[in-house]
């Protein structure tokens, strides 16, 4: 692509829902958003990605979206979107929306119009089978762990579905529907819209065998297979993503980021030099906790797991194409508590190394709502969870006599809820979100954490994220921490080491994710920030405090 503008970005996501409520109602909307603007940009990104704003019954907050064209009312409405376009470009901050191109809701009038109808052309929007048995046609699990077939009642009829029932697949087969998806993308764009962050993109072709009565060998206790060998990144999903590609993103140049976890060897396809993409989020770091692991069950993250699997996410995109490191988001829990040991998750220093770790990595580094100061997982009951996930694996686990405690314990870390609580922007009531009740629970420790403390105290993370940014972006070191290649460095198991070099110019970065002082053997010449104040200088080594972060050539 000419003119990658997106490289020299740092992006902010924000889930509209828990930021900032305006109209009083508890829910946060499009209003909340503008009304932060400033403070969005005191944080120096320059980039903010909105997840999912359009009309949704919101059975799984809005990635269930019953019109593409329209914002929906809980967040304000077309015109206020406009106008937070036009705000956030007077303060040099682009504007992403989140697209759901995989499934719609199914409250979408194409949807209903395919139920009424079985002849109707909006029957082929989606995925329909004929089958006269009670049970599934096939016994493919679903993304949230039930079948990826929905029984229409009263019918021979079952529909597809990659997530929940209340998300049926479309149909990307169907030239029609692509062409729909096309105009609509493109009417956004006209509206000043600079990219999009494109769900579950990677599910729109499915295998023959995914669409048809098959027995597939089960990988769970209940007898099920994963849809995922059988719906992601099928052969001849590359027709479907071109062809997107090619009437939309290309000519306009936007920044795209696509959620699919991309085997090394379609990398090239997908973010290389002519690639569907600018960049894809890769899963290995997010989902080192629970990958190979028994339902329920966490497997801690040190520095010593992480670094083998960080150093190769950053050769495979370098090699190839560009990047978009990330530490939380709206569907992980807090970085604090997964990326920390239990109990560190308040430690300042601690804070600051991880914040360290992510804006100096090569690739467009995202940022998620409440990380810049410190937010952390927020323990709920059953009831006042609001995530669909957790509702289907809770009602999974039950069927299948898991220990309740155990389950609860698991939510408690892991739960997409966790990151969707409200921003916590004040000690006032509700955290200065809202006047109203809230629509999820809010973390008690607000009164602590929030932005208005830590705005107003100059060794706050919230400070240090000023800090990062600006030398990412402003200082004389920007264009080798932007463009700068990444070579790994040799260094203690839990220390991650690395190295940006443009040309003969270079910075290392050193980052200790271990409780104990580490030795390392290095010398500065410069330094350009450190989480500490003080440096251990010994001889020919550097002795990094416990969870210190260093930056220096």
């Amino acid at each position: 692509m000419t003119d990658a503008w997106w490289k020299e970005a740092v992006v902010y996501q924000i889930y509209p829902k828990s930021f900032c409520d305006d109209n009083g109602d508890g829910i946060g909307d499009l209003a909340g958003i503008i009304k932060k603007l400033d403070y969005i940009q005191a944080l120096g990104v320059n980039v903010i990605w909105l997840c999912p704003i359009f009309k949704s019954p919101m059975k799984d907050n809005g990635y269930d979206i019953s019109d593409y064209s329209t914002v929906d009312p809980i967040f304000g409405d077309n015109a206020t979107l406009d106008k937070l376009i036009a705000e956030a470009k007077k303060r040099g901050i682009k504007i992403l929306l989140d697209l759901v191109l995989n499934h719609s809701s199914d409250e979408h009038p194409w949807f209903k119009a395919a139920l009424a109808d079985p002849n109707s052309r909006y029957a082929d929007y989606y995925t329909f089978i004929e089958w006269d048995k009670s049970t599934p046609p096939n016994n493919l699990r679903s993304y949230f762990d039930c079948s990826v077939w929905t029984h229409v009642p009263n019918t021979h009829r079952w529909y597809f579905n990659s997530f929940g029932p209340e998300q049926p697949d479309l149909n990307w087969e169907n030239p029609q529907l692509r062409q729909e998806i096309i105009d609509m993308i493109n009417v956004w764009i006209k509206k000043g819209v600079a990219g999009f962050r494109i769900d579950a993109i990677g599910n729109l072709k499915k295998s023959p065998e995914a669409l048809s009565v098959h027995y597939f060998a089960p990988d769970h206790e209940d007898g099920t297979a994963s849809l995922i060998p059988w719906v992601v990144n099928q052969p001849g999903i590359d027709k479907f993503l071109n062809q997107l590609a090619d009437n939309t993103f290309r000519p306009a140049n936007c920044m795209t980021v696509a959620e699919i976890d991309v085997p090394e060897k379609d990398l090239y396809d997908y973010v290389g030099e002519h690639g569907y993409f600018s960049m894809v989020f890769d899963f290995s770091i997010a989902n080192l906790d629970i990958d190979e692991q028994p339902p329920f069950t966490l497997k801690p993250i040190t520095g010593k797991r992480l670094k083998p699997v960080f150093i190769k996410s950053q050769l495979d995109t370098q090699r190839v194409g560009w990047g978009a490191p990330y530490l939380e988001n709206h569907d992980q829990p807090r970085s604090l508590n997964k990326f920390l040991p239990k109990g560190t998750e308040s430690s300042l220093v601690a804070a600051k190394m991880l914040a360290t770790f992510l804006l100096m990595q090569r690739g467009t580094p995202f940022i998620y709502q409440g990380q810049e100061i410190g937010m952390t997982n927020c323990a709920m009951s059953i009831d006042e969870h609001d995530d669909l996930h957790v509702f289907k694996l809770y009602e999974w686990g039950l069927q299948h006599n898991y220990d309740q405690q155990k389950m609860m314990s698991y939510f408690a870390a892991r739960s997409r809820d966790n990151a969707r609580t409200p921003f916590q922007w004040n000690s006032d009531l509700h955290a200065g979100f809202t006047s109203a009740s809230p629509w999820l629970k809010i973390n008690p420790n607000y009164t602590t954490i929030n932005a208005q403390e830590q705005q107003q105290q100059a060794d706050s993370l919230f400070s240090f994220y000023q800090q990062l940014i600006s030398l990412r972006l402003h200082s004389e070191i920007r264009d080798i921490l932007i463009h700068g290649t990444f070579i790994a460095l040799e260094a203690p198991e839990n220390v991650i080491a690395y190295r940006r070099v443009l040309k003969d110019q270079w910075v290392n970065i050193y980052c200790n994710f271990n409780d104990k002082n580490e030795k390392v053997n290095s010398h500065i010449n410069k330094l350009y920030l450190s989480n500490i104040k003080d440096l251990n200088i010994e001889s020919e080594h550097i002795v990094l405090n416990p969870y210190q972060a260093i930056i220096f050539k």
